[in-house]
């Protein structure tokens, strides 16, 4: 891979980059949206937008603005790969910032990828799920294999993990709030814990600042911790449930270069610990707790009191920044008028933002 950063003026002149996000949208038959989808960034802390969804191929370079973003995943080794995770085409990919995509080789070509997860100690080892089952490559995507399938029908595959400290170890998480791990790099499975069901697990995320600790994010019945690489486990919903609504996950994010401080965004708001969820605080916003809808949220690699959020209502939404930790904060004009349901933060350059996009389906 390319491990060279590119300049402002590539970036800006090549039009912008595409990225763990839900989406819940309710009633999509009243959804009135318009502009493009896919992938913008911002190289000033959201001040203007450019698109980057070019697609270069043999008939030349075509465009991926119409498609949906459903999640995008940065390379933990090369800060210019980056995936993006589609709700209709499959899964592409960049080496360069987002500045062109590829798209994934049969059978992530296809339909809705659902979760990414990358070796950190070797960026061509690579696990993805469309929700059936779970492949796997050795050789940066050129090829996949499969690894695991769930034949039962009412269930589905919703978050693969690596443990950043065992990369041998393997985690993935099931809409029947089943949780498995391969020891082996995939070979075999085993369920190691049930959170009940009907508990929908949403998202796997381990702190990578401090060994065997583990989140498990479900969709409506909140945040379960492991202090051992998911030996144990201790059900954090109860202090989360003191903030009406939230319960109602929308997004859940390790900071990453401070242990134990982490973000729980759903419907109340944005909450915040320091502590891997003993304790919560609010963050306060302009718009009051569960009165919009925060699909996308973001915090500054380089200074956690610069956050990011979109607020969505009726299908309207706008940009918020905050440069104090949520003292005060600046509106600003999004690119498009589609559902912003991803914002993501550069690893390494002050400012850059990108800013992903979902169409609602209609009928």
């Amino acid at each position: 891979m390319n491990k060279k950063l590119l300049f402002l003026s590539v970036i800006i002149a090549s039009v912008f980059l595409t990225g763990a996000s839900c989406l819940n949208v309710g009633d999509t038959n009243k959804a009135i949206t318009s502009g493009p989808a896919g992938m913008f960034v911002s190289t000033d802390k959201g001040e203007t937008w450019s698109a980057i969804s070019a697609f270069p191929t043999s008939q030349g370079v075509k465009n991926l603005n119409g498609y949906s973003v459903f999640g995008l995943i940065e390379d933990p080794e090369d800060p210019q790969g980056l995936y993006w995770l589609s709700r209709e085409v499959g899964l592409f990919y960049s080496f360069d910032s987002g500045r062109s995509w590829k798209q994934s080789v049969s059978p992530l070509n296809v339909s809705l990828i659902r979760s990414l997860t990358i070796n950190p100690k070797d960026n061509c080892d690579i696990y993805a799920t469309n929700g059936r089952q779970v492949f796997k490559t050795l050789d940066c995507v050129r090829s996949w294999e499969e690894v695991f399938n769930e034949i039962r029908p009412s269930d589905s595959i919703t978050a693969v993990a690596f443990d950043p400290f065992h990369t041998e170890n393997i985690y993935i998480g099931e809409s029947n709030g089943d949780l498995l791990k391969s020891t082996d790099s995939g070979k075999t499975w085993s369920v190691i814990n049930n959170f009940g069901r009907g508990t929908y697990i949403r998202d796997l995320s381990f702190d990578t600042n401090r060994e065997g600790i583990f989140f498990v994010a479900t969709l409506k019945n909140g945040l379960f911790r492991s202090k051992d690489s998911g030996e144990t486990w201790v059900n954090l919903s109860s202090k989360l449930a003191e903030y009406p609504g939230s319960l109602d996950f929308r997004r859940f994010l390790i900071y990453p270069s401070n242990a134990e401080e982490i973000y729980w965004i759903s419907k109340y708001g944005i909450l915040t610990s320091r502590n891997s969820g003993e304790d919560w605080e609010p963050v306060k916003l302009v718009t009051p707790p569960g009165s919009v809808d925060i699909y996308a949220f973001t915090v500054s690699r380089f200074n956690n009191k610069e956050m990011y959020y979109t607020a969505t209502i009726d299908y309207k939404s706008s940009f918020y920044r905050s440069v104090d930790g949520g003292k005060t904060w600046e509106t600003r004009k999004l690119p498009s008028k589609q559902l912003p349901t991803m914002l993501f933060s550069h690893p390494q350059n002050d400012g850059w933002l990108y800013l992903g996009y979902t169409i609602p389906p209609q009928d």
